[in-house]
């Protein structure tokens, strides 16, 4: 019996490793493949998962002098599977997160609903499909402001996937556009974003600023990762800073910075941890890993990303977008 137990399993972890090895080399992009692709992912994490379990279970019959009993073995399995499953149907299930700001400056607006996007992370477990019903959702809500966060796009996303994406998004309306800036793993691609953004009638903001219709302006800033020697008084020179203004930084590290010209910053990055205890470390490390932080009238908003980064599973937190209700 545990030979068969051995076979099977030595079957399925060559299936696993083959799997991904065709993954790297030729990122196929088949709704098919998607599937299988899911199907593997969910049984390298419930593996891993599985084997932590009974590691700790044999470190506990050692210390107890315990005998092992196969009962609890098929226990950790199921708690196993249970726990794979529960942090996919967290990945799967998109919610929408609200907040309200207000901004207290003058301005012929009388309130202002923004869309904000991040760490969609194409490919790892989120298809253009999926996109497409995100784009219906935006399209129902009827927002005045869509921006992205950055980490649209990783390591793990096919160039097909890319160019549908953005092809996707910019189906998505709205009064004042759609403004983006890139996360770090954008870069970590060497994305041409620029040109890309253009193509699709997405207005890229890198290291700049832009004034809508003379009644608030957008700040887009790069990557921290990337240590862009542009100041942020060099980016604001010509700015209006009278005005209403957004930044749209990937990493909410800055935000203190940031607050010179930022009534409202918007970032994603930290996936709220994405998998517990990641959020007890992400907290450790920002001072505001998810939600809203309001310091002398300047609100940081930190989402916890639309999609998963490496595998689809999310565990003690959420996959959404984020809703701002702004009012002046």
């Amino acid at each position: 019996m545990k030979k068969s137990w051995r076979y099977t399993l030595s079957i399925l972890t060559l299936i696993a490793i083959i799997t991904l090895l065709i993954e790297v080399i030729f990122q196929p992009t088949s709704s098919l493949w998607f599937v299988w692709n899911n199907i593997i992912n969910f049984y390298i994490l419930c593996s891993f998962c599985f084997f932590i379990w009974i590691g700790l279970y044999h470190l506990w019959c050692h210390i107890i002098h315990h005998k092992h009993h196969s009962f609890f073995i098929i226990c950790l399995l199921l708690v196993s599977i249970s726990i794979t499953g529960l942090g996919y149907s967290s990945h799967y299930h998109k919610e929408i997160t609200d907040y309200h700001v207000t901004i207290p400056k003058n301005t012929t607006l009388s309130s202002l609903k923004i869309a904000f996007i991040s760490d969609i992370h194409i490919g790892s477990g989120t298809s253009p499909q999926q996109i497409k019903n995100l784009v219906d959702t935006l399209n129902q809500n009827q927002y005045d402001l869509i921006c992205l966060g950055g980490d649209i796009f990783d390591e793990n996303s096919p160039q097909d996937y890319i160019e549908q994406t953005l092809k996707i998004l910019s189906a998505a309306h709205c009064k004042y556009g759609i403004y983006a800036v890139d996360g770090n793993h954008e870069k970590y691609i060497s994305l041409s974003s620029q040109k890309l953004y253009q193509k699709y009638k997405i207005t890229y903001l890198n290291e700049k600023f832009v004034c809508i219709d003379g009644l608030f302006n957008i700040i887009g800033r790069e990557d921290v990762s990337l240590h862009s020697s542009t100041s942020l008084d060099t980016i604001c020179e010509n700015m209006d800073s009278s005005l209403p203004t957004i930044v749209l930084d990937h990493n909410p590290g800055r935000y203190k910075e940031n607050q010179k010209y930022a009534d409202i910053q918007l970032s994603g990055h930290t996936h709220a941890g994405q998998i517990f205890p990641g959020n007890v470390i992400t907290n450790l490390l920002y001072d505001n890993d998810y939600g809203l932080l309001v310091q002398d009238h300047h609100s940081l908003i930190v989402s916890s990303g639309y999609g998963s980064w490496g595998f689809p599973i999310r565990f003690m937190t959420n996959c959404e977008y984020v809703e701002v209700y702004v009012s002046f």
